[in-house]
């Protein structure tokens, strides 16, 4: 059962890498068209996909350090929550000191988001 449940999680690891990647080197995902925000590179050209493949892995930053402490301390999902939502609103605020307003993982991926245009209606 739990090797199944490994490989379910390595499977759905790897589907999300496809679509964030693939939407990345495109400029937006579907979210992203919503609020009008696209992905560029340093240069304000397209991002390439293995550099949206960099950016993905990075942005794991987010999430994988509160899980990491959740098999050695045995955390309940109350603690787990509030560890959580704690190192993101921490991860998130570090973007206020960075010279650009760029989350870290935008910074090393060498990516940035700015604004798109509306689509016509």
């Amino acid at each position: 059962m739990d090797e199944r449940r490994h490989l379910l999680q390595a499977f759905i690891f790897v589907v999300f890498a496809v679509y964030f990647s693939w939407f990345w080197a495109r400029g937006q995902t579907l979210a992203m068209k919503t609020w009008h925000i696209r992905i560029v590179g340093r240069d304000g050209r397209r991002v390439s996909e293995w550099r949206a493949m960099i950016r993905y892995l990075l942005c794991w930053v987010w999430c994988l350090p509160p899980f990491a402490l959740l098999a050695p301390f045995h955390l309940g999902g109350g603690e787990m929550a509030v560890v959580t939502f704690g190192w993101v609103a921490v991860w998130a605020l570090l973007s206020r000191f960075h010279p650009e307003r760029q989350f870290l993982h935008d910074a090393l991926a060498g990516t940035r988001l700015v604004p798109s245009e509306p689509a016509a209606k």
